[in-house]
């Protein structure tokens, strides 16, 4: 998080943000606070504006994933650690045990949607060993995006009324985005009363658009009354991507339909609320 004296940064992870605070420290100034840190209550009391950030949550997923390829990430550290997942594969085998003809539709594709070897040693083996292998990530993004393991894949996720009906990226946009996302009630259960709980405690006043990084920041720091000179716009305009993901293969490689649809389904809220369209493959 970028603190200044007219503006905070809070950071979302894969959504531009290294890039915007290096942008809004070079022209601002100002001072870092950790780095995806949610704002204190004092903050939201400065009369500071808010920024944040937000992309296609399919590239997202698979910068996601392409992060860990590199060895990186609270995500890769928590995949591949063998402690994290005792309790739940306990429960995912007990599950399993336990799968009745009875079950219904949704019930036999949540029991159904995770590898048989899912795990610390198949994420260390196979998950983030190739970069360019399309069926890692595939496999990878089943786990991520399954109920069953949000205990293994975030802190916080399996308590959250979001993790049943919204995936890791919408459960992080909440938790850095939207004030009292740690205490949303039970009753929070359908994408229509996420969009009411949002509308009602949103933090962030401007929300730039990775596809459209550099309009949507200028936009931002005019509404927040920062006078940039025409040599400062340029510069932002001009700027290259800092920490972008580095993958063998373009985006088609990695993704088919069903891989595309399990984002649609997880990942409504976030591509409802910006309007993101489905990708082709």
């Amino acid at each position: 998080m970028l603190i200044t004296d007219k503006v905070v940064f809070v950071e979302l992870q894969k959504t531009g943000s290294t890039h915007i605070k290096k942008t809004l420290r070079d022209l601002l100034g100002g001072k870092n606070d950790g780095k995806h840190n949610v704002p204190t209550e004092e903050l939201l009391s400065s009369g500071k504006q808010f920024m944040g950030s937000i992309r296609d949550p399919w590239g997202w997923y698979l910068s996601l994933w392409t992060y860990g390829c590199q060895q990186q990430g609270e995500l890769f550290q928590r995949l591949t650690n063998p402690k994290r997942w005792e309790r739940v594969l306990a429960k995912i085998n007990a599950a399993r045990n336990a799968a009745t003809e009875k079950d219904g539709v949704e019930e036999k594709k949540q029991k159904s949607m995770l590898p048989a070897n899912v795990g610390a040693e198949r994420a260390k083996d196979f998950y983030y060993t190739d970069p360019a292998n399309a069926e890692a990530f595939r496999e990878w993004l089943r786990v991520v995006c399954s109920p069953q393991t949000r205990r293994v894949v975030e802190a916080g996720f399996a308590q959250s009324p979001i993790g049943k009906i919204g995936g890791l990226m919408t459960f992080r946009y909440f938790n850095l985005f939207v004030r009292g996302a740690d205490k949303i009630p039970a009753t929070v259960s359908t994408q229509e009363g996420l969009k009411a709980f949002e509308k009602d405690n949103l933090i962030v006043q401007h929300i730039i658009r990775q596809d459209c990084l550099a309009d949507d920041l200028v936009k931002a720091l005019d509404s927040c009354g920062v006078e940039l000179t025409d040599e400062q716009r340029k510069k932002i305009y001009d700027a290259k991507p800092t920490n972008k993901s580095n993958r063998p293969h373009p985006f088609n490689h990695y993704y088919d339909a069903a891989s595309v649809d399990l984002v649609a389904r997880r990942e409504k809220f976030i591509i409802d609320r910006f309007g993101y369209k489905r990708p082709a493959v």
